[in-house]
């Protein structure tokens, strides 16, 4: 597809969208309307409704949405804010998805019952809060274990998520430190949550931009006032995050503390965040995690020791998170001037 030329109003941008005769009859199919109301509004004969408007963001392509919403507020700042009709849908928690995660809790026997509590607030959220599937990832956060009784949470790590396209729909496999320098890092330093809604937004919080991402919030995980890790959210559309979708998190942050054991709770003054490198200083580090833990195994049966599973896991994030502290500090020194 031929590179879109730069544009600076809502109008030239759709107008360079429907240029193309097969997208252009498809846009006005899915948004109910004639092609040629998009020809008129494009090129300025005629001034669309916001009901309108709001219609034909839901059929835009994803990879459009972000500029073409960024465009049209220009013309249109509310249209982003609420959606009284859509919005209607967030405000609560169904009773019923209560039901299962208190019976889940109940019935799933302990090894299993941490992923299967996981699975299923994650998958209401997602079904909640993006159910056109716009694009959106919720990532689940967890401080790392200190290798050391009594020292301080140095960092965090992703373990785990869900998302819609563009994102994969499993975000088992990726992996990420976070600390000082993250949106999430920053929320469980000042035990509040925290919200960017675009890229363009003047904000004092850390904001490490990635593929894909319009806006992001974090939300911490808390309980009996200690903390767990947090709650990462990140759409593919400016705005996102409403009031009514604020509150809606803020709930399933809450319920995301039963994901957790009591003894994965820490105090705000036991949080001492470093600075992470980016994630793709981090990547080649987890290549070889598995021949780690491996030699992380065969170290202890050569010594004669016990060593399980998980334990072996928790020792090599601990290895890991020393040397991507060090590999930061490093990085540091070699941007200082001579």
């Amino acid at each position: 597809m031929e590179k879109r030329q730069e544009v600076s109003t809502w109008q030239e941008f759709l107008g360079q969208m429907i240029e193309d005769v097969p997208i252009r009859e498809r846009m006005a199919e899915a948004a109910h309307m004639r092609s040629i109301t998009l020809q008129r509004w494009a090129s300025g004969i005629s001034k669309p409704r916001e009901e309108n408007l709001r219609t034909l963001l839901k059929v835009l392509p994803t990879d459009s949405y972000a500029i073409f919403s960024r465009l049209v507020a220009v013309d249109f700042p509310d249209l982003l804010l609420e959606d009284p009709t859509i919005e209607q849908m967030h405000h609560e928690l169904p009773s019923e998805f209560y039901a299962r995660v208190l019976s889940a809790l109940a019935l799933t026997p302990l090894p299993m019952c941490r992923q299967t509590v996981q699975d299923l607030i994650f998958r209401q959220a997602l079904e909640q809060l993006d159910p056109e599937r716009r694009g959106l990832s919720l990532s689940l956060v967890c401080c790392v274990l200190p290798r050391h009784r009594g020292e301080r949470v140095r960092s965090l790590r992703e373990v785990g998520g869900v998302g819609t396209p563009p994102w994969p729909s499993d975000l088992a496999q990726k992996t990420m430190f976070l600390g000082a320098e993250s949106l999430v890092g920053y929320i469980m330093s000042n035990a509040r949550y925290a919200v960017i809604n675009s890229r363009e937004e003047q904000t004092f919080y850390p904001a490490n931009w990635t593929q894909h991402e319009q806006s992001v919030a974090a939300f911490p995980i808390s309980r009996y006032t200690r903390v767990a890790g947090g709650l990462l959210i990140s759409s593919a559309r400016a705005h996102f995050f409403t009031p009514a979708r604020i509150s809606l998190l803020e709930r399933y942050a809450h319920l995301a503390s039963l994901i957790f054991e009591p003894s994965e709770f820490y105090d705000f003054h036991a949080i001492d965040l470093r600075m992470m490198p980016p994630e793709s200083v981090q990547t080649p580090y987890f290549r070889d995690f598995n021949q780690r833990v491996s030699r992380k195994l065969a170290e202890a049966i050569a010594a004669h020791g016990q060593l399980s599973l998980q334990e072996a896991h928790q020792l090599i994030w601990q290895d890991l998170e020393e040397e991507l502290l060090q590999v930061f500090l490093q990085i540091g020194l070699q941007d200082q001037p001579d």
